[in-house]
């Protein structure tokens, strides 16, 4: 089929299929949309979102979609678990990846040759990394409401699996699982900007259902034939419009009770950035920037500490609570 990519499961899908929440995934599923593809995200939500990300987005990003898909180095790579609880601690845990760490990691994902669309994040892989893990928190604070209120669904999803395994039917449960997915001739059919080899065999495929959008795909496959199929959970396109308007509304929630430049310092504070960054961030000065973190500062919403010549500010504890509470 014209545009798309085949993954061989067998006519009777013989092999074994699980299930995992990983809401990693849909961060990364969410991270293609602002980028241009397309994952079914509802426009309220995706303005939001591309509001809430760093300038530096495309920096970051255009080499992981530079062909047309995702392409997420495994040192990269968030996972998280059904609660979503370990997401910061991943998270941080990116930030503090060492370069070589990183290089290493690309030198084998390509097999020597780096392409030139990763020569940023081979000539600074300090700050891409750095840079990688301010957007993936930003992205996760936009999916995690969403994540939480989708529980009983994702919880649903394991008896919907298990009835298609004993039944004999995970051909029929895989052939609906999206409208960018199908199943035919024992080829499970994905959009060729999912990624992947044609006609690869695969030994094992694990399922993970996204709160992304209802036009979501996300694969990766590792070196022995094991693949994760992310798709949208079913049920998922009223969770969305509903999330998409109370985001808008927490949004200007949040404006109204700190003001709109102090609201973005905070959204911004996820991950350590220096004044001088901020200020650039937000186009103003740096005097108007430290008058306002300081202010926040005393309120117990953002932290300061001098590394060398920078300032840095960081949100504390507090201040994460303050943008989940209007999330």
């Amino acid at each position: 089929m014209a545009d798309m990519v085949a993954l061989h499961v067998g006519g009777n899908v013989e092999i074994p299929v699980a299930i995992a929440f990983l809401p990693g995934a849909s961060v990364l599923s969410l991270l293609a949309d602002v980028l241009g593809i397309p994952q079914g995200v509802p426009v309220t939500q995706r303005r939001l979102l591309r509001k809430a990300c760093p300038d530096y987005v495309l920096d970051v990003m255009g080499p992981i979609t530079s062909a047309g898909s995702l392409h997420i180095p495994d040192v990269l790579a968030v996972a998280g678990d059904l609660k979503g609880d370990g997401m910061r601690d991943e998270i941080r845990g990116i930030a503090d990846t060492p370069p070589d760490f990183l290089l290493a990691e690309l030198e084998r994902t390509f097999g020597g040759e780096v392409p030139p669309a990763w020569r940023k994040a081979v000539d600074n892989p300090a700050d891409f990394v750095t840079a990688y893990a301010g957007l993936a928190s930003a992205v996760w604070d936009a999916v995690a409401p969403v994540w939480r209120r989708a529980k009983p669904l994702l919880e649903r999803e394991v008896g919907r699996v298990g009835v298609a395994s004993v039944t004999g039917t995970m051909g029929d449960f895989l052939a609906n699982l999206s409208p960018r997915i199908d199943f035919a001739d024992g080829n499970v059919l994905l959009p060729d900007s999912a990624t992947g080899r044609e006609g690869t065999a695969i030994r094992k495929l694990t399922l993970m259902p996204l709160v992304s959008g209802t036009r979501a795909c996300v694969l990766h496959t590792d070196g022995d034939g094991h693949v994760h199929l992310g798709y949208p959970i079913a049920g998922l396109a009223p969770l969305l419009q509903g999330e998409a308007a109370r985001a808008e509304t927490a949004a200007d929630a949040l404006a109204m009770m700190l003001g709109e430049l102090r609201a973005d310092i905070l959204r911004t504070g996820n991950q350590p950035v220096s004044m001088g960054k901020l200020a650039d961030l937000l186009h103003c000065t740096a005097g108007t920037v430290t008058y306002h973190c300081r202010q926040l500062e005393q309120a117990g919403l953002l932290s300061r500490e001098r590394r060398g010549r920078e300032v840095r500010i960081l949100r504390t504890l507090r201040g994460d609570a303050l943008v989940d509470a209007l999330s």
